[in-house]
């Protein structure tokens, strides 16, 4: 799959979640988090946290099975994987309409990946594995959130806003801001499994 990255505005839009297990809460607080209006519609299991937020009237849940009017007015659809028959229905209904449908983790039945997010201290970052494996995918969102957490790149990014917001647009605030940074870097490393290590197969 080919993809164009974009980040997508969905204020005030309608957002349509079918299934409310697995990564569904996950992907339910980004879009609540992006100002979405969310509905779940969720025949099985649900979530402890999609049923506070609907306790507390953040989202609509209703514990049925999908109904083809649910999808009315939704600007874009998440499905959780498990039933492999509707996936395909909307995906080939949506997409074919040019519709964003997305069944999380499967990108085969989606058109659009939803990538996973970091969000720290004024700092968001996005990155997908395009399907291949989410638990990497999810232990790099953790090692990142815990990285960019430390409470003295919040104050680095809050003194850098108010230094860009005193000084005129133009090249002098262009060459402050350049000097500000000066010094700053990430030291990391990559861990491995012990069978890569081994040269071997998993």
């Amino acid at each position: 799959m080919r993809l164009f990255p974009i980040a997508l505005d969905l204020n005030g839009q309608r957002a349509l979640v079918i299934g409310a297990d697995g990564d569904a809460p996950y992907t339910v607080e980004r879009l609540l988090s992006a100002g979405a209006r969310v509905s779940v519609v969720a025949p099985g299991q649900v979530d402890g946290s999609i049923e506070q937020a609907s306790r507390e009237g953040r989202l609509d849940l209703h514990r049925r099975a999908f109904l083809e009017g649910d999808l009315a007015g939704a600007a874009i659809v998440f499905l959780v994987p498990g039933d492999e028959a509707l996936s395909r229905r909307l995906h080939g209904e949506l997409a074919g309409a040019g519709r964003l449908v997305c069944t999380l983790d499967r990108p085969e039945v989606s058109n659009f990946v939803n990538p996973s997010v970091v969000s720290a201290s004024g700092l968001t970052m996005s990155f997908s594995s395009h399907g291949v494996s989410p638990g990497t995918i999810r232990r790099i969102r953790e090692d990142l959130g815990a990285l960019f957490s430390d409470p003295r790149f919040a104050r680095y990014i809050e003194a850098l806003r108010r230094l860009r917001e005193s000084l005129p647009r133009g090249p002098e605030r262009a060459a402050r801001m350049r000097r500000a940074t000066l010094g700053f870097g990430l030291e990391a490393r990559l861990r491995f499994p012990a069978w890569l290590e081994r040269g071997g197969e998993p």
